[in-house]
């Protein structure tokens, strides 16, 4: 091939590379990668971009080294496009994307999306959890009843004769309430991890959900609905409507990322209130009532019976991720 026609490949190559390593520069610097990445993820970026800035440095290298063969064995197959139309259809491939990139504007999911999707107000996995561990804890139950049995008939019980003493009698300790509330919880069987996030809440005068604990903390209060029914609770998203609402209800909602927006799930709490209406679709509110409790499909599902709804600026980071972090001590 003509020289000065493989160097303007490698400058329209060099261009592109260029162009991809700016635009990912442009989504980190600006923190508008968390629209598109959870943060758990934002490292493999900064690597992507060190490699992308050194195989733009090479790329350049080749313009003006210069290279009339390639260096691997492969003969023909890593060809150039040989026509002015191939070039336009390759590179145009690669051009459309970071043009894409830079010139429309950034937008984070909303209702468009919740609604093809399905919002989950009572969790199926949190249906099976209670499932399971309620089948677990019933099993456990008859295995200590069996044992329990057992031990009577091989070893009858001899109830020991009081003795006269002079002591003062010692009354059991009583436990305290921060005891006491975690015995109510760990007797529901989820483990430590939702026990400590359930008193932690509980604990709370008016329950916040922020950010951080959106989704655990609404996970904690679909395993204990009746335990948290007639608390206080404070959170805020976008307004979702469903066309079979009424015009008293909307759900207050999130979109809960893993890894990208492509696996997005929403996740919301009902709101119930007399003016309800006058909330727009997809803004943002921050909603303060009680929770009261429902029974739906034969589970039971808290409901946001709220006292004051105010229009609020979406975060800069709309979406929310489970921490898998132990709850935070009061």
């Amino acid at each position: 091939m003509d020289p000065n026609k493989l160097k303007r490949h490698h400058i329209m190559r060099s261009l592109i590379l260029a162009g991809i390593t700016a635009l990912l520069a442009y989504l980190i610097l600006s923190e508008a990668l968390s629209h598109y990445l959870a943060p758990r993820l934002h490292m493999f970026s900064y690597v992507t971009l060190a490699i992308l800035a050194l195989l733009t440095m090479v790329s350049i290298r080749q313009i003006f080294v210069g290279s009339s063969v390639y260096d691997c064995d492969c003969e023909e197959q890593h060809k150039v496009p040989r026509t002015p139309m191939g070039s336009f259809l390759v590179y145009g491939l690669f051009v459309l994307p970071i043009v894409m990139g830079f010139f429309m504007p950034d937008k984070i999911l909303g209702s468009d999306v919740a609604e093809k999707r399905g919002i989950t107000l009572l969790s199926n996995d949190v249906r099976k959890l209670a499932d399971v561990t309620a089948n677990a804890n019933v099993n456990a139950t008859e295995n200590v009843k069996q044992t329990a049995g057992v031990k009577e008939d091989a070893e009858p019980s001899i109830k020991p004769q009081p003795e006269a003493t002079n002591q003062v009698a010692i009354p059991p300790v009583q436990a305290t309430d921060d005891e006491q509330l975690r015995q109510r919880f760990s007797n529901g069987g989820f483990g430590d991890f939702y026990t400590d996030i359930a008193v932690f809440l509980h604990k709370q005068p008016v329950i916040e959900l922020n950010d951080k604990m959106f989704l655990d903390g609404l996970t904690t209060m679909e395993l204990y609905a009746k335990e948290f029914a007639g608390k206080e609770l404070e959170t805020f998203g976008f307004v979702y409507r469903q066309p079979d609402f009424t015009k008293q209800q909307f759900v207050v909602a999130r979109f809960s990322v893993t890894c990208c927006t492509a696996d997005s799930s929403v996740y919301g709490v009902l709101v119930e209130k007399e003016d309800a209406d006058k909330w727009k679709k997809d803004s943002w509110v921050k909603v303060r009532g009680k929770l009261e409790l429902r029974q739906v499909e034969g589970y039971d599902m808290l409901v946001l019976k709220a006292s004051q709804v105010e229009a609020v600026s979406a975060p800069k980071d709309p979406y929310v991720y489970y921490s898998f972090e132990s709850a935070p001590e009061s």
